[in-house]
Order: structure tokens, then C-alpha cells, then sequence
């Protein structure tokens, strides 16, 4: 796993091996992100500060199966939230071997009561065919029994 020092990279990261990894019963008692622990294990995910768009294009091209890029923003760089929807929206339709997700703390995203949020301003991405199998896999295990159809909405019309 490649990082650069910050206090969101050390907040994604703790989001990612601790709240992502932990099994939890509103999931069925799987971790709300089954695969995160083994991807940071494995190093297949990557944590980068946003510098500008021309490295974000770059380093989406070079995403493979597993891989996840994590791109958080910092000051004076935060966008707010419905400008980093549109951002993920605009890529979306760029990339379309990708799925974008926009990680914004305004926009909140819940399961069961329970937040699922990193609480940086951030871009996540991942290839789209490795995520639509697993998401295959998850239909199969009741973890998507307690999401409203508002936060499937949201997750899976990407």
C-alpha cells in the first residue's frame, strides 16, 4: 500500500482496517466492506492527496481487477459535497470501466442507523467488473437486507 503523510490519509486508513473490516450485524455479520481488509493487506489500495485532474486521469487508467484508489482532498481543495457528486459524475461517464464513489463528510450515508462514512472529502475508485462480482457474491449473503432503497439507489446506479 502507497501513502502520502496527512491526517486523512491516517483517518481513510483507520476507516478502512478498523470500521470497513470489523463484522458487524447490520450486515449480516460481515464487515460493511467484506474485501477491504484483504485488498490494504495485499496492497491493492492506494491512498493519494488530490493534486489536480490530469494525475487523477492517469492513475484511473492503471487500475486493475482489485486495485482501489483512494483520492482525499485537503484544504484549500475541498470541494463541497454536491460539486464532488458532480466530479464523480463527470468521471463516471469519462471512465466507464470505473465505479466512482464520492466520500464526502456532508453526505451521509447510513445502513441499519449506523454511518458508514470516512469523514474525508474523497474519491474512491475501482474497476467496475471486479466490484460488480462482488457485489454478486454479497446478494447471495442477506448483507444487503437492511440498505433502504434510497442507499441502494445511491451505491449501485453508478
Amino acid at each position: 500500500m502507497k501513502t502520502t503523510e496527512s491526517s486523512s490519509n491516517q483517518d481513510l486508513q483507520n476507516w478502512i482496517l478498523g470500521y470497513l473490516s470489523k463484522p458487524n450485524a447490520v450486515f449480516n455479520g460481515l464487515p460493511p466492506c467484506p474485501y477491504a481488509k484483504k485488498a490494504w493487506l495485499d496492497g491493492n489500495v492506494e491512498i493519494k492527496k488530490f493534486v489536480n485532474y490530469d494525475l487523477l486521469r492517469k492513475t484511473i487508467k492503471n487500475i486493475v481487477g482489485s486495485q482501489v484508489k483512494i483520492f482525499y482532498y485537503e484544504y484549500p481543495l475541498l470541494p463541497d459535497a454536491d460539486k464532488l457528486k458532480n466530479v464523480v459524475s463527470w468521471l463516471s461517464k469519462e471512465y466507464p470501466d470505473y465505479i466512482f464513489y464520492d466520500e464526502h463528510p456532508d453526505t451521509i450515508e447510513m445502513v441499519g442507523g449506523e454511518v458508514i462514512n470516512s469523514g474525508v472529502s474523497a474519491i474512491i475508485v475501482q474497476d467496475r467488473k471486479d466490484l460488480l462480482e462482488k457485489r454478486a457474491e454479497l446478494h447471495k449473503t442477506g448483507y444487503y437486507d437492511k440498505w433502504t432503497p434510497e442507499m441502494k439507489e445511491r451505491i449501485f446506479d453508478r
